[in-house]
């Protein structure tokens, strides 16, 4: 196991620590962009702990974290999606479960080189399942290898999904494709972790996965083990993931271009 691999690992464990410590403790909650968008103390006592691990192990390493507070308590440097090399952090994708004590969130450890994710590790923290990817090093959970699936017919397929913070266009468009998908598939699954819904493909426990207005603290750990998997991950035009990429659609390769088209389908004026 590579240095990097093992640091992400490490990292996300110690902010799974940091949010069993404090669940049912919530502390202050407060509002971003929306009454929907929420940050908690255990948001920020997670990355905290998630870069100060990463730190400790790599002198002069750059972050960006979904919480900007961070920096300045973990005494790390804020860095830049654009940089040769970034660590990306979501120290609780899936605030709104952990509010609510819903037992899925999870914490999120990405290192980005030159735009492209390398290392990925999303440790869904109440299952207690750690899924690990790196570039060449295929995908594992809880140190077992995975593959996506081979389901050949949406028709027979699992898919997960989720719901943007914008209740307006956004959302009329989601519910839009969400209506037609759920008329063509097995069932569809939403749990509220962006992180966890990529590695449930990435496992072979659904077949794809769609949503929109995503950021990459969200999603890059994700794509590393989706892709390490063999899965097919883009935008919702088709075109390969970026960390500016908002709207994201993946799966096993035999599907992905039949939910792509769907989408593109039912989102067309």
């Amino acid at each position: 196991m590579n240095q990097d691999l093992t640091t992400a690992i490490s990292a996300a464990r110690a902010g799974g620590d940091a949010l069993k410590a404090r669940a049912g403790d919530l502390g202050a909650i407060r509002i971003k962009s929306s009454r929907l968008d929420m940050v908690t103390d255990a948001d920020v006592a997670s990355g905290v702990a998630v870069c100060s691990a990463i730190a400790e192990r790599l002198e002069g390493a750059r972050f960006v974290v979904e919480e900007p507070e961070v920096y300045a308590l973990a005494g790390v440097d804020a860095g830049s999606l654009d940089d040769p090399s970034v660590w990306v952090i979501d120290p609780i994708d899936g605030t709104t479960s952990f509010v609510h004590g819903f037992p899925c969130y999870s914490v999120s450890v990405a290192l980005l080189s030159d735009g492209v994710p390398v290392v990925g590790v999303v440790y869904n923290v109440p299952a207690e399942e750690l899924v690990a990817a790196s570039v060449g090093g295929g995908t594992t959970l809880n140190g077992v290898s995975t593959a996506c699936t081979d389901t050949a017919a949406i028709s027979e397929s699992l898919i997960m999904t989720g719901f943007p913070y914008d209740r307006e266009a956004m959302l009329r468009r989601q519910l839009a494709i969400f209506s037609e998908v759920m008329r063509t598939v097995h069932g569809i699954r939403r749990d509220g972790s962006a992180a966890v819904d990529c590695c449930h493909v990435a496992t072979g426990r659904a077949d794809a996965f769609w949503e929109f207005g995503l950021q990459a603290w969200d999603t890059a750990a994700g794509v590393v083990a989706l892709r390490e998997s063999g899965a097919v991950v883009t935008d919702h035009d088709g075109g390969e993931w970026t960390p500016q990429t908002r709207h994201i659609v993946a799966a096993n390769p035999v599907l992905h271009a039949e939910l792509l088209e769907l989408i593109q389908r039912v989102s067309r004026p």
